[in-house]
């Protein structure tokens, strides 16, 4: 046990028996069970944010996440003795969710399905003023990658990456503005519906197996908010399609594991369709271009660009096939 976390460790209520090194945190072994001790990386109101809104879904029994635990005084972050605050938080041993595997998918939307079911529920019980999230502004999104192809436009000398970025620049902005006047048409489809909590950020990497592969331990809610729960199935069934090279099969299966718990009808298809149809790796590219440093550009940025245009025609088929059995 590192010497000067000793009085950070003995701030909770808890006898530790173990002190393991992962991801930047410590995995505490206790006789309260598995903990994760992490540097607080979020300011003091979205702490306690965090934390309301993790114990409002222990108390409607979803209790398998990373909620938050307060110290001996009642404190949501404990300071080591240099004055560097941390957040002990319950965690999993186990396995990350295989996106290859078709059996972890399935157990990954169902988990997502019940979440979304007592994120609605805990939404309900909330007697704060609460400001509702809206996604999907395709138009600042636009704004973005049009400035970035006329800034690139000025260069004298353009390299690679900007060349095939000038290439590709009409197709996927004709996509963008296509996206944004078809979603200001549906964006408040299916809201009240599906208004609740969501994750924000759930995919294989938020998603623990544990012990005989029967239970699923959800953590890394960082940017958890409260909006349309769509978001969260659409990143989830992309994320785990583009894994699998682009295969429909599993973005069906991953529709219609969440349509069992809960419903969906032909305006959450719709919404869904356009989000996927934006495109988004675009714009993240042209992004980061732009916040990069120009004098020297990542070879990452050129390897993205080439896979992004490699697997256009897949997502194309996905969204064809979308398109035919759902709208």
């Amino acid at each position: 046990m590192a010497e000067k976390m000793t009085e950070v460790y003995g701030a909770y209520d808890v006898q530790i028996m173990q002190v393991m090194r992962g991801r930047g945190a410590f995995v505490l072994r206790t006789d309260k069970g598995i903990f994760q001790l992490k540097p607080m990386d979020v300011n003091p109101s979205r702490l306690a944010a965090e934390y309301e809104f993790k114990e409002s879904l222990v108390e409607l029994g979803f209790d398998s996440i990373d909620y938050c635990v307060k110290n001996k005084d009642e404190e949501l972050y404990t300071c080591d003795r240099y004055g560097n605050p941390y957040v002990l938080r319950r965690f999993f041993l186990g396995r990350e969710c295989n996106p290859l595997n078709q059996q972890d998918i399935v157990m990954g939307v169902r988990n997502l399905a019940k979440l979304h079911q007592v994120g609605r529920e805990a939404f309900k019980r909330s007697e704060r003023d609460v400001h509702l999230r809206v996604t999907g502004d395709f138009k600042k999104r636009n704004q973005t990658v049009k400035r970035v192809n006329n800034y690139i436009l000025r260069q004298k000398s353009k390299r690679e990456f900007e060349t095939k970025f000038l290439k590709t620049y009409d197709y996927f902005y004709e996509q963008g503005l296509k996206c944004q006047s078809e979603y200001e048409a549906v964006k408040a489809l299916g809201n009240e519906a599906h208004q609740g909590y969501c994750h924000g950020m759930y995919n294989h990497h938020s998603l623990v197996i544990t012990g005989d592969d029967s239970m699923v331990g959800t953590i890394s809610f960082d940017k958890f908010y409260l909006g349309n729960q769509m978001d969260d199935l659409y990143h989830y069934a992309r994320k785990m399609t583009e894994k699998n090279d682009y295969r429909f099969e599993v973005f069906a299966t991953i529709l219609e594991e969440y349509g069992r718990v809960n419903p969906l009808n032909q305006e959450d298809y719709k919404y869904i369709y356009i989000n996927y149809c934006y495109p988004e790796k675009y714009y993240k590219l042209a992004n980061q271009y732009m916040n990069g440093t120009k004098n020297w550009l990542s070879p990452k940025l050129l390897e993205k660009m080439d896979k992004l245009t490699e697997d256009e025609g897949k997502k194309q088929m996905i969204l064809d096939k979308m398109k035919k059995k759902y709208l």
